[in-house]
């Protein structure tokens, strides 16, 4: 059994609010549902496959995973990147090649979570079947 993809994150954040904006109008994420009065306060948004469930943390739970990076494939990493850059989003260098098998770039969103963005060589890890083009949130 192999892992084929990442479908599924769930993020505690400081700022439920802060963070829709930022995935919803800044990354083009669709907000699936919208729960406030859930204890705690919780969002689902989608990009494509991904599904991102992101809850208000509580103010006696420290621990975050504040260390993990999240590699989200996008068809074309330089046009995401002056995507992101023509909507606001601050993003620490533009696209490169990295060593690895993918062109990337990073973000940091609004609770301290990297964000990679990359566009794989076909020679290095990608989907066997990653969907059509228009399921990867990338359109209007």
């Amino acid at each position: 059994m192999t892992i084929k993809a990442l479908e599924m994150l769930f993020l505690e954040v400081d700022n439920l609010e802060e963070s829709i904006d930022f995935y919803s109008t800044g990354l083009g994420f669709k907000v699936d549902q919208h729960k406030p009065e859930h204890d705690p306060p919780m969002t689902t948004l989608s990009a494509g496959r991904l599904r991102l469930t992101i809850a208000q943390r509580p103010n006696l739970m420290s621990k975050r995973g504040k260390g993990i990076y999240f590699f989200l494939t996008v068809e074309d990493v330089d046009e995401f990147y002056e995507f992101l850059v023509a909507g606001g989003i601050e993003v620490f260098d533009p696209p490169q090649d990295g060593g690895w098998g993918g062109r990337f770039f990073a973000v940091v969103d609004p609770n301290g979570y990297r964000l990679f963005f990359v566009t794989w060589y076909t020679d290095g890890p990608y989907l066997d079947d990653p969907g059509p083009p228009d399921e990867l949130g990338l359109k209007d």
